[in-house]
C-alpha cells in the first residue's frame, strides 16, 4: 500500500506544496502529561528557478493526518509550531510542533484552594476554564479529594499531582481533559478504546523484557521508603495514616505479603490507600515491557490496548505508553512501547 499524509497549516492545505520537499514526518503520541509532538524534516534547497520553501510562523496551527492512500487517512491531532531550525549542508529545515491543547494558559502558575471537591468535579471545573470538556472514568469521578491547595502551581502540575497520587492517567488531547486509571485504555471521548489486534506479518522487530524489580529500584520486598512509591519486586504494599478520632497511627495494605512499606504517614485512610495502590500498580506494570516496530498503523495511539501473539509464554495483551509514527525514506513505520495492563489488587485495613 502507498503511505499518505495530509497537512493543514493555519487552515490551508499545504500537502501538495510540501510533498516533494518532505524528507520525513514524525508524530509521537505519549501517555500522560508529556506533550504529543509533530516533527517535519524538509529539503530546504533552492530549487531550479529560484523556488525555496516557505518559512513557517511560530504559533501556526497544524492539523496532520496519516495512513495509506488505498485505505484512507486518520487524523493524528492538532499542533502549534514552536520551533524552527534551518541548517546546511545539506540545506534542511526542521519544524517542531506540540499538541495545541498543551499551550501556555494550562501551564501558567496559579494560587487558589478548593474545598469538598472530587476528581470529577475538579477536572470539569479546570477543563471549562481552558475551553475543554472533561472525560473522567467512572471509577475516579467520585473519588473525594477534600481540601486541595494550589500554590504557585499550574493547572497542569496540579492535575498531574492528583493523577500520580491515584495511579491515574491525566492527558489533554482532542479538546478533552482526560482522567482515567492507567492501563484502562480510555479514548478522548472518555469511552474505552477498541483493541487493536496485530498480525505477525505486521511486525518488523520486537523486544520483550521482564524484570524482577522496577526500573531504578532495589527489587527487595519489605524495603522501607520515605516516598510514595516503594521499590517493589513482588508482594504488596503497606501504607500508614493517622486516625484522628482514635489518636493513633493505623495501616492499610494492598496485594499479598511480603509487603513493601511507605513510611510517610498520610492524613487519611483514603490517601494512604491511594498511595499504596499507586505504588503497587506502578511496580506491576514495570515488570513487563514490550517494544515493537511494525508496518505503519495510524490506529495505534497512547493508552490503546494491543493484542499480539509473539511466542508461547508471553502475555498477549498490552497497553501502549508511547507510539511514534513516521513516514520517510523507509516508508511508513510505527514504533510502540508497551506495558502490561493493571492487575487487580486486594485491600486490607488494620
Amino acid at each position: 500500500m502507498t503511505p499518505g499524509f495530509r497537512i493543514l497549516a493555519g487552515g490551508t492545505d499545504i500537502t501538495a506544496a510540501i510533498r516533494d520537499r518532505l524528507i520525513e514526518i514524525t508524530v509521537t503520541d505519549v501517555a500522560g502529561i508529556e506533550s504529543d509532538t509533530l516533527k517535519l524534516k524538509i529539503d530546504d534547497r533552492r530549487l531550479e528557478g529560484g523556488g525555496i520553501a516557505a518559512l513557517p510562523t511560530i504559533g501556526t496551527r497544524m492539523v496532520v493526518s496519516m495512513g495509506y492512500v488505498e485505505t484512507g487517512l486518520m487524523k493524528m491531532g492538532q499542533y502549534l509550531v514552536d520551533e524552527i531550525e534551518c541548517f546546511s549542508p545539506p540545506a534542511t529545515m526542521i519544524v517542531t510542533a506540540h499538541a495545541a491543547e498543551m499551550s501556555a494558559p494550562i501551564r501558567a502558575p496559579r494560587t487558589r484552594s478548593f474545598d469538598d471537591v472530587t476528581i470529577g468535579s475538579l477536572a470539569t471545573l479546570i477543563a471549562a476554564e481552558h475551553g475543554l470538556t472533561s472525560a473522567v472514568s467512572a471509577d475516579l469521578a467520585e473519588v473525594a479529594l477534600g481540601h486541595i491547595d494550589q500554590t504557585a502551581e499550574s493547572d497542569l502540575a496540579l492535575l498531574t499531582r492528583i493523577a500520580l497520587a491515584h495511579d491515574a492517567l491525566f492527558k489533554v488531547a482532542g479538546g478533552k481533559l482526560i482522567f482515567a486509571k492507567r492501563g484502562a485504555a480510555i479514548s478522548t471521548s472518555g469511552a474505552p478504546m477498541p483493541k487493536v489486534a496485530l498480525a505477525v506479518d505486521q511486525i518488523i522487530e520486537w523486544r520483550f523484557r521482564h524484570s524482577a524489580r522496577r526500573p531504578g529500584g532495589q527489587g527487595k520486598p519489605d524495603h522501607p521508603t520515605d516516598g510514595a512509591s516503594p521499590q517493589i519486586a513482588s508482594g504488596g504494599v503497606k501504607a500508614y495514616y493517622w486516625d484522628f478520632d482514635a489518636g493513633e497511627r493505623k495501616e492499610v495494605t494492598v496485594g499479598k505479603p511480603p509487603y513493601s512499606e511507605i513510611r510517610h504517614v498520610h492524613v487519611s485512610k483514603e490517601k494512604a490507600l491511594a498511595a499504596a495502590r499507586s505504588a503497587l500498580s506502578t511496580g506491576e506494570r514495570g515488570q513487563g515491557e514490550l517494544a515493537l516496530t511494525i508496518v505503519g498503523d495510524a490506529r495505534i495511539v497512547a493508552e490503546a490496548m494491543v493484542e499480539v501473539a509473539l511466542r508461547p509464554g508471553l502475555p498477549t495483551r498490552w497497553v501502549v505508553q508511547r507510539a511514534e509514527h513516521q513516514i520517510g525514506p523507509q516508508g511508513f513505520i510505527t514504533q510502540i512501547d508497551c506495558v502490561l495492563p493493571d492487575a487487580p489488587t486486594k485491600t486490607t485495613n488494620r
